[in-house]
Formats: structure tokens, sequence, C-alpha cells
């Protein structure tokens, strides 16, 4: 199982691609047989990422890099093609202004990404990753170093690029049409929008986010759409997938002070993994079936079954409810299990099984544990049964593309012992609340 993760052939599962990308394939294959690059492989960085701008940077790494890095906005900014596209976009905007009377959607609609123009900026995109060296380098080693795109980087550094600007744009799309045009999302009952679309009062929101973002000219490409997704998020006071960040020099401080002197080979797993379990009562801060897998966890802890504990649950149910279900457990464990700091690690941003099991998985190689040792995930018989099931695994390559664990055997009714996969690294724009 080690060598699934050596840098020069660490398995990516070999998934369906998703819709919008198969759009893209015949494209794909033409430019990498006409001009191939020499492509190293870079091994994802194990530390957590720098956030410079927290909910931009966790949803979409690549448009912060475009930003953040000089070389690369420079050339982006100068580039003609873009500069033609960015200029039309922004006139479609500035008529819409004119002509879009009390309609959110009209308004927003020339900020979202059609298929012909994410083609002409993965046109451009190739372009100048084919002739400037400088942008290709910066491209082949911190893009493929910050993980960001982990399931694309066995493709090259010029698809890899490409299928990065391709997610992120359809990323953008989503933000907009769920938090601006109202659109459902996957999971209605916790991820929808926090306004009547048709209100006056929202009408008047959306008009002046669209007028500001109008009158700045001289914005990369991408930003029009950026900066509306990210306010829109904002607006929204969707927010979770920022909070608490950087865990490591916050909730997870103490904990990350252990990790590199501790002896792992005392240790049957690395780690126990809880998934949370919320109430649907906006007053309770702890259900108690959440209550009962805390006190499973901190019993196969004081057994010395792994040194650190991981609680996994953000603030999912009942909707957005004022308590996170992992801090919430750490609380339990300190107060009622006599478990140290130092012995919790926390993940308050997964919203569901699937990324309970993913964002422990994320901890564990951004924080240094190791991969190649099992970890052990405890909960009550009916989500231990869910996460062994087929059931799971298929929607796991349903809504993230692949599984992020391996099942390796069922101890008990109350657990599962599992190894981590590394495609787990890869952003999830189109769930913004935890990407």
């Amino acid at each position: 199982m080690a060598s699934t993760f050596k840098i020069t052939g660490y398995r990516l599962m070999e998934t369906p691609a998703p819709m919008f990308l198969r759009h893209f394939q015949i494209f794909f294959l033409a430019i990498a047989v006409l001009t191939p690059h020499n492509f190293a492989e870079v091994f994802p960085a194990k530390k957590p990422l720098p956030l410079h701008s927290v909910i931009e940077d966790k949803n979409f790494y690549l448009l912060s890099l475009f930003q953040t890095n000089t070389e690369i906005s420079n050339v982006l900014a100068s580039d003609k093609a873009l500069e033609q596209l960015n200029s039309m976009r922004q006139q479609r905007l500035k008529l819409a202004l004119q002509t879009c009377h009390q309609n959110s959607d009209c308004l927003l609609r020339p900020l979202t990404w059609a298929d012909e123009d994410i083609q002409s900026v993965s046109i451009a995109l190739t372009r100048i990753y084919q002739s400037n060296p400088d942008v290709r380098k910066i491209i082949d080693r911190e893009l493929q170093e910050s993980g960001a795109y982990v399931l694309y980087q066995q493709r090259g550094g010029q698809d890899l690029l490409v299928s990065a600007w391709v997610l992120c744009a359809h990323g953008l799309n989503d933000v907009l049409a769920v938090y601006g045009e109202g659109s459902r999302p996957r999971y209605p009952k916790i991820d929808s929008i926090s306004f009547d679309t048709h209100s006056a009062d929202f009408l008047e929101r959306v008009t002046s986010l669209t007028e500001q973002i109008s009158a700045v000219t001289d914005k990369l490409f991408f930003e029009p759409s950026l900066t509306a997704a990210l306010q829109l998020l904002a607006l929204n006071h969707r927010d979770e997938a920022g909070r608490f960040e950087p865990m490591q020099e916050k909730i997870n401080k103490a904990a990350l002070r252990s990790i590199s002197s501790t002896h792992w080979d005392r240790y049957a797993f690395s780690v126990i993994v809880v998934p949370g379990e919320g109430p649907e009562d906006p007053n309770v801060a702890l259900a108690e079936v959440g209550r009962k897998r805390t006190a499973l966890a901190a019993e196969a802890y004081h057994a010395g079954k792994a040194p650190f504990i991981l609680v996994s649950g953000g603030y999912v149910h009942p909707s957005q409810t004022h308590f996170a279900e992992a801090i919430e457990m750490k609380k339990a464990l300190l107060r009622d299990y006599h478990v140290p700091e130092e012995a919790i690690l926390v993940d308050p941003h997964a919203r569901h099984t699937t990324t309970n099991m993913r964002n422990a998985v994320r901890e564990i190689y951004r924080y240094g544990m190791p991969m190649n040792k099992p970890a052990l995930v405890v909960s009550d018989p009916s989500q231990i049964t869910y996460i062994q099931s087929q059931s799971l695994a298929e929607r796991c390559r349903k809504e993230l593309g692949y599984v992020p664990y391996k099942i390796v055997a069922r101890p008990s009714n109350t657990s599962l012992i599992f190894l981590p996969s590394i495609e787990s690294l890869q952003q999830n724009p189109m769930d913004p609340l935890d990407p």
C-alpha cells in the first residue's frame, strides 16, 4: 500500500469525467499532442496551504494564485485575448444594469461563465503556458505543490492548469446560481440561499453589488465573477468554510505541537475519527448521538489505540445553527472524558459523512501524520454500516469524484479501520461551504 503514495506513482482513481470536463477532452488531447513539455511531478506539500483570503483560497486556489503571484497576474492582464473577453463581459454587465429591471437573475447572468467563454480562456491559458517559461515553472511547481487539484496532476502541467480553471469557472457559476439566483443546491435543507430572491430588498442588494463590480474596469478576466461570488456568500452569511482558520494556529495548535514528537510505532492507529451528528433543535449544542460517539472515541483513546482523536462536523443542523458539531464534541472530550487538548484535532467544516472522511484525511496528510498507517473511525452501528457500504462509496464518487478512504476491516459494530487516500486534497468549489 505504501507505494500508492510515492511521488512517481501515487494512484488517482479512475472515475468518469464530470460532464463539463467532457466538453473539453478533445481540446485537451489536441494541445497535449501538439506541444508537449517536460513535466516533473511534485508531491503535494505536507503542511496547510497559506490562506490570504480564506473563502477564496479554499474554493478557488488557482484564482488566488493568479492574483497573488505578480508575474502571472501581469501576464494575464496584458494578454490581448483575455483583455478582449473581459471587455466584452463588462459590456454585457453594463447593458444588464440598464435593462434588467426588477430581475436579479438577469443582473447576474453576465457574470456567469458560458461554455464558449470557458473554452476561450482555456485556449488562452494553454497558449500562455506554452509560450511563457516563467509562468510554466510557477504552474508546474506551485500549483502541483498545493495539491488543490491533485486529481489532475498526472495529466501534465498544461492540462492541470486548464482543468483547474474549468473547475473554478463552474464553481463560480454554482455560487452565483445558488446564492444569487436562488437555485436549488444538492442539499437545500442546509445549504440554500438566505433571501427571498423576489423581494425588493434582495433586488436592491444585487443591483448595488453589480453596480460596484461594473464601476471597476481594471480587473483580471475572472475577478468580476469572483467578486460577485464571494460577496454573495458573505451576504448570505455563508462563511462556514472560513471559520476557525487558520486551524493550525488556533483550534489545532496544541495537538500539532504533539504530532512531530509522536512515536507512531507504539500505536495501532494514527488517529481516531469521530463523525458528528447535529441536533435539529437550535437550542441544543450536542445531539445525544454525537455524545455517544464521543464517548466511544474517548474509550478507544484511553485504551491506547491511537495518540489523537479527530472530531469532525461543522455548522450543519439545523440550517445556520450557532453550534459546530466538532467544537461541541471537543468540549465534551475535555470536560467529561478527560482527554487532553494536545490529543484532540478538530475539523469544524464537514457537512456530510462523505466530507467527515475526506476532511479527516486532509488533516492526516497536511499535519504530517503517516498516510500508510491505518486510522480508526468510531460511531454508532448504523453509521459504521453506512461508511462501510457501497452506497457511501458511490455517493463519494458522485459528489467528490473519488473515494477518500479504503476500508480495511471492521473490528466491531462501532468501528472501522481505513487507509487514507491522497485524492482527498482535491478542492471542491461545487460545495462552497466546505470545499
